[in-house]
Order: C-alpha cells, then sequence, then structure tokens
C-alpha cells in the first residue's frame, strides 16, 4: 500500500475514533442525566432499597420526604414527612396475610363505611400490595367502585380510608404479595384522578422501592418499613406510584385529624 494511501487510511481511523468517544460520551451523559424519559428512570431494577432523604421539591413541598410539618403556609413541607426506613427484606407469606388479620388494639376496623381509625401516638400499619382476586378470597370483601387493578388491604378491608390522630408517629410496613406484579406505597398530598404516571414529576427513586412479585412456590415475598411523623391535620392519599397502578384505583385516603 502506498505511503499517501496509508496516511488517508489512518487520518479516516482516527476521526473514527474521536467521533466514537463523544458519541459514548453522550450517550452516558443521555442516560444518566434529564434527557432519558420517565419511564426509564423508574424501572423497578433501577429503584434501590433508599434510606435517606430528598432534598426540596420545587414550588414549596420543601421535598418528597422531608419536613412534613414545617413550612405548613406552601403546602405539606414534604409528601412523605419526616422520615427514616428500613431496607426490604423476605418475609414468609403466610407469616403476612397472619398479620395482616391480626388487628391491633389501638385500631378499629369499620367495613360499613371501610375505614380503619387508629387511636395512639405511634404505632405500625401492616399493608398487603396484592391482585384484586387475591384480596376479595383473603378479606370476602369487594374492592370500592373506583379500584379496578391492583389494590391494598389494611386489616381485612380493601383500600380503606385511614383516620390517624395529628401528630402520631406511624410506622408503614409493605408487604407485596402480587405474584407477577412490583408495588409499592407512598404518602402524597396529590389525590385523584391519578394519571398513569402519576407521579413521574415528583420521583427521584429517593423514596419507597417498588417491591418485586413474591414467590409462591418459594412461600417468600418482600417487605419493606418506613417512618412518618404526621403533624399536621389534613387529608393525604396512599398510593402505589408503579405506572398505571394508581390510575387504576390503587389508592386510598388518609385523613390527619386535629
Amino acid at each position: 500500500m502506498r505511503p499517501k494511501t496509508l496516511a488517508v487510511l489512518l487520518i479516516i481511523v482516527g476521526v473514527g475514533s474521536i467521533l466514537g468517544v463523544f458519541a459514548y460520551q453522550a450517550y452516558n451523559l443521555r442516560s444518566n442525566g434529564s434527557l432519558v424519559s420517565p419511564q426509564a428512570q423508574y424501572l423497578p431494577s433501577q429503584q434501590p432499597y433508599y434510606s435517606g432523604m430528598m432534598s426540596g421539591y420545587a414550588g414549596g413541598y420543601g421535598g418528597m420526604m422531608g419536613g412534613y410539618g414545617s413550612g405548613y403556609g406552601n403546602g405539606y413541607g414534604g409528601m412523605m414527612g419526616q422520615r427514616t426506613a428500613s431496607t426490604g427484606q423476605p418475609v414468609a407469606i403466610q407469616e403476612a396475610i397472619e398479620e395482616m388479620r391480626t388487628v391491633p388494639s389501638y385500631a378499629k376496623v369499620s367495613p360499613s363505611d371501610n375505614t380503619v381509625t387508629f387511636d395512639s401516638e405511634q404505632f405500625s400499619v401492616f399493608v398487603l400490595a396484592l391482585m384484586p382476586d387475591k384480596a376479595v378470597n383473603l378479606t370476602g370483601r369487594r374492592p370500592p367502585g373506583y379500584a379496578t387493578d391492583d389494590v391494598f388491604v389494611v386489616y381485612g378491608l380493601i383500600n380503606p380510608t385511614l383516620i390517624i390522630p395529628v401528630g402520631a408517629s406511624v410506622q408503614f410496613t409493605v408487604v407485596n404479595l402480587d405474584d407477577d406484579m412490583y408495588h409499592n406505597l407512598v404518602v402524597s398530598s396529590y389525590g385523584p384522578p391519578f394519571g398513569y404516571m402519576s407521579m413521574q414529576g415528583m420521583m427521584s427513586g429517593n423514596w419507597m422501592p417498588y417491591l418485586p412479585p413474591a414467590d409462591y412456590n418459594q412461600g417468600s415475598a418482600q417487605e419493606y418499613s418506613y417512618v412518618l411523623q404526621l403533624n399536621r391535620p389534613g387529608t393525604l392519599w396512599y398510593v402505589c406510584t408503579y405506572p398505571g397502578h394508581a390510575e387504576s384505583g390503587m389508592y386510598g385516603r388518609l385523613i390527619v385529624t386535629g
């Protein structure tokens, strides 16, 4: 090969390599930055068991999970309140079902109006996330009219209204008993109607993760716990933020009484 021809080929290869490096860096920037689509950002496989706090949410909510009672004049001052969390852990499916059926002394279950009223300054709420037919089989009750797919079950009721006294410190323990879907539970001051990506404008991954489906062959499911300090009265909502779930009715009302 002539020296001149070889030199031209080397130049072409060199330029191509440089362009390739720039393209790769641009791809990484797009994948890790704000250009990636909301659905790609919040796939279950990318949701860590996060135990930290989220910094201020633009516009006056003071952070999805920070300072629930601080700055009430601008909203609730935090979507999730003052929060601590533990990582997810395995739990036996049958154990979770029995826990759901065991009503604590501080809770009053009222099937007639689908409410659970709590009377304590510090307590736990045990929640199952699961498919509707399984919920009906476990509780003997029908879901509310607005719920057309997966639901929450709390002490034998499906998507009940939770009535909690102001100032209470509440530990939410959530177990996913669904056999083929991911679920979580987030407390929000935004109510229905929810869109397909109902929380996409507020999601960062720095909150409760999506729990994977239960393994009924092994008899095991995933459990996750976190604590909220509810310092101001008002109406909130507990919601599954997996795309399409809140839209199809996987939510319930949470009333903080003052």
